[in-house]
Formats: C-alpha cells, sequence, structure tokens
C-alpha cells in the first residue's frame, strides 16, 4: 500500500482504528504520507505526525453525529480533525465519511475505510431488497389475493417471490457469518449486552423526550438501538417460523390454528413495516431537517 512503511502490522492496526468507535480521521490523517511518512507504531493508540491539520472543515461538515452537535462547532479553529474527536467521542456511527473527506488522508487509506464495512452494507441493502419483495408480495397476499386466479401465473409468481424474499431474509445472518465472521462477531457483542445502564438510559431518555433533560448517548449500540434490534429480529423470526410453518404444514393444519397462525405473521409484519418506516425516517427525512435547519440559520446569521 503506498505511504505505508512495510510493516506487517499496518493494516492490522488501521483496521483497529476504523472498528473503534471513535472519529478515526485523525489519526488516519497522521498515518499518511506526507504527514508521518516514517511511522514505526506498534499500535493505533499515539499515532504522532509531523504536519498539523489543514483545519479545511470538510471532516466537521461530513459528519452525522455534528448535525446533533451542531452548537459546538462555532468558531473557524473548531473546524480540524481533533476538535472533531472530541466533540463525536464515542458517539462515532463508523461512517468514515470524515476520513473520505480529509485532503490529507491517503487514498489507500480512504480505500481501506471503505472496505471495511463493505460486507455490512451490502448486506443492508441485500436485506433493504428482501424487506421490500416480501412487503410488497405480502400486502398483495393479505389484501388482493382473492381478485385473481388462485392457479395463475401472476398468483404463482407472487407467492414465490414473497418466500424467496422471506429466504434471503432470513439467510442475511448467516451470510454475515461466513463472509465477515470478525465484524458478525463484533456486531453480536455490542448488542447482546443489556443490564442496569441499558434501563438508566431509557430513563434519561424519557426525561429528554418530556422533560427537557440533556441528550443522552447515542453512538454505536447504544441502548434504543439494541432494543430496536432486539424488537426487530424477534419479529423477523417469529414471522419466519409462522410463515414457514404455513409453506411447510398449512394444508394439514387446523383451520382455526392456521387463522391463529396467519395473526401473529402478520401482525409482526406490521411491526416490521413501522419499524422500517420509523428507520428510514431516522436516517433520511430527520438527517436531512437537521442539514437544512443549520443551512437556514447560518445563511440567516450572514444576512
Amino acid at each position: 500500500m503506498p505511504g505505508y512503511n512495510p510493516m506487517p502490522n499496518n493494516g492490522k492496526i488501521v483496521k483497529e482504528i476504523l472498528d473503534t468507535a471513535n472519529s478515526p480521521v485523525a489519526k488516519m490523517r497522521l498515518y499518511s504520507t506526507g504527514v508521518a511518512p516514517n511511522n514505526l507504531l506498534d499500535n493505533g493508540e499515539a499515532i504522532a505526525g509531523q504536519k498539523s491539520c489543514l483545519a479545511c472543515g470538510n471532516c466537521i461538515d461530513a459528519c452525522p453525529v455534528v448535525l446533533r452537535e451542531a452548537d459546538k462547532i462555532d468558531f473557524q479553529a473548531d473546524r480540524n480533525s481533533l476538535h472533531l474527536e472530541e466533540v463525536v467521542g464515542d458517539s462515532c456511527i463508523r461512517c468514515y465519511n470524515c476520513v473520505k473527506a480529509c485532503p490529507q488522508v491517503d487514498r489507500p487509506i480512504k480505500m481501506m475505510a471503505v472496505r471495511n464495512r463493505l460486507t455490512e452494507t451490502v448486506l443492508h441493502w441485500w436485506m433493504a431488497a428482501a424487506y421490500i419483495l416480501t412487503a410488497t408480495t405480502g400486502i398483495l397476499l393479505y389484501h388482493f389475493r382473492g381478485e385473481w386466479d388462485p392457479a395463475g401465473l401472476f398468483s404463482f409468481l407472487v407467492i414465490w417471490s414473497h418466500r424467496t424474499g422471506a429466504i434471503m431474509w432470513l439467510a442475511t445472518p448467516f451470510l454475515f457469518f461466513f463472509i465477515d465472521r470478525g465484524h458478525f462477531i463484533r456486531t453480536i457483542r455490542g448488542i447482546s449486552s443489556f443490564g442496569s445502564k441499558d434501563f438508566a438510559w431509557w430513563k434519561d431518555r424519557f426525561k429528554f423526550w418530556f422533560g427537557g433533560g440533556q441528550r443522552n448517548f447515542e453512538g454505536e449500540y447504544n441502548s434504543g438501538q439494541k432494543t430496536w434490534y432486539y424488537l426487530l429480529f424477534g419479529a423477523m423470526l417469529i414471522m419466519g417460523v409462522t410463515g414457514l410453518w404455513r409453506w411447510i404444514a398449512g394444508p394439514s393444519i387446523d383451520p382455526d390454528v392456521l387463522d391463529v397462525i396467519r395473526t401473529i405473521h402478520v401482525f409482526c409484519a406490521y411491526f416490521i413495516d413501522v419499524s422500517f418506516v420509523y428507520h428510514f425516517g431516522r436516517k433520511a427525512f430527520f438527517r436531512l431537517y437537521r442539514r437544512t435547519r443549520h443551512v437556514v440559520r447560518d445563511s440567516w446569521s450572514v444576512n
């Protein structure tokens, strides 16, 4: 990799930094050619370089976490990589936008950052495609199935598209495990612990929503995110089991029992629909709202 000292552990160190929930741009900048060309560190804890940050503010503008903390970036002197680390702290969501936006970070390091979570990104879109396929065909089957010939081609395509989407969905964790076992284990460890700190987090969150308290931790694997994962994957598991049950043993199941299974399946589907609408809205619309609000506010202050 151009710009790297040929030490065998350099790639390992960079990966270690990228997998830590802290803004990595300052360390990646100081690991780049022209800044620290003779870096001989054995780990990523204390990187030192020879050139200071340009303070261009690219990393500040690219960081989605800063959108929630924009009042802490009021001065040009604050628009640098080290201050970004201070503001973001462990609320970093490991999107690596800061690394990709920094003009002092080597392109090979930027490409390593892009590749570091490539499996997660691909599987994220895999799940999105599976959800759209399953949800669309599920709505057709539940609400409009009586309006077409059950033995026709359209019915056949809808039914098997629904089953294909469900299989894609249920296969996601297995694909994650076999393709990128390291990040799979990291994810499981991140969401598996739930205890008194998580209940305290929810208590503070309700204070923030209804009592005007301070915003609590919103970084990677926060208690709200973990709760959402539990509910979502629980609903997916129940929906998968009930769907497979109906698919494999449907004709032999008592009609009353079949109605109960169908009701549970549909309830879980509605819950997942609401969850995905919220997820998309929070990721897209809320972030767009915050960015637009800051642009309008800053433009108004200039005028």
